[in-house]
């Protein structure tokens, strides 16, 4: 259960609007948020002080928002580099989630923002909530907007019959109540011919059928068979079928011990213009 979650904020109208995010989660249990701001080290050099004393004015007013929200809220600005602290502050303060974002054009390598989005979403070992930006023009001016406000309300869950894969049952149990509608995926890559494909096709729909089972009785679930590369298949199917959410664990089948974050998650992170929550594997 989500409990306690840390919103990394570099006072961005990104990150104001990750805020929004509490009141969903709320729902399922969320009793803290932590509101953090590092001021960093690389680009604060010598006004590093001063920036500080301004960040802990700006992230005052986001607390009192929390506070009129009715959740405990408490903030942390503190210097260092910036990627590198969420991370550590994450496993210090013992958050059960990270609230981050980036942009539908993938991960902006450019900016500050997506750099630090991807390399946390590589390294941590909590679960991750990135929500998704579309930059757009207004006014000869870009701005960013969120790609979905109600995140919980259509939610996909690729699987590939892994060990790992299953451990999204475990996490969304505690989301039930808030969820309108889940759509379990399981991707076929490889098939040699049609026959191959035709049996293959067959089973996966009965696992998936034996997954979701328990789940039928509270939510509307829905069972989807695709073949092709699991990244792209996935994407495309979230886009078809107006997905609001994609939740998937950052290990699959064929992830190599060595990579943080599994090849399929990874592909997805960049490519998806649709918010993702990334579960972590137990043995990470």
């Amino acid at each position: 259960m989500i409990k306690t979650i840390l919103v990394p904020t570099d006072f961005t109208i990104e990150s104001e609007e990750l805020l929004s995010c509490v009141s969903e989660l709320k729902s399922v249990g969320l009793e803290k948020v932590i509101l953090l701001h590092v001021v960093d080290i690389f680009q604060a050099q010598g006004l590093a002080p001063m920036f500080e004393e301004n960040a802990k004015k700006r992230i005052e007013d986001y607390r009192q928002l929390m506070d009129e929200m009715g959740v405990d809220a408490s903030t942390l600005v503190v210097e260092g580099d910036v990627k590198k602290t969420i991370s550590r502050i994450a496993d210090e303060e013992n958050v059960d989630c990270i609230v981050m974002g980036a942009t539908t054009s993938g991960l902006i390598k450019s900016r500050r923002t997506g750099r630090t989005t991807e390399y946390i979403s590589r390294r941590s070992g909590k679960i991750i909530l990135i929500e998704k930006y579309n930059i757009i023009t207004e006014n000869e001016e870009k701005i960013s907007r969120k790609a979905c406000s109600a995140r919980f309300s259509k939610v996909m869950l690729p699987v590939d019959f892994s060990e790992n894969s299953k451990i999204i049952l475990d996490e969304i149990q505690d989301f039930k109540d808030i969820i309108g509608e889940i759509v379990f995926v399981h991707v076929i890559e490889g098939a040699k011919n049609e026959k191959e494909l035709e049996n293959k096709e067959n089973e996966s729909m009965r696992l998936l059928s034996e997954m979701g089972k328990e789940l039928e009785d509270q939510i509307k679930i829905n069972y989807v068979v695709s073949e092709g590369e699991a990244s792209e298949s996935i994407d495309r199917l979230a886009e078809e079928m107006d997905i609001t959410l994609i939740v998937i664990t950052t290990h699959g089948m064929g992830s190599f011990k060595d990579i943080l974050l599994g090849s399929t998650a990874d592909n997805l992170l960049r490519r998806t213009k649709k918010p993702l929550l990334l579960i972590p594997v137990k043995d990470r």
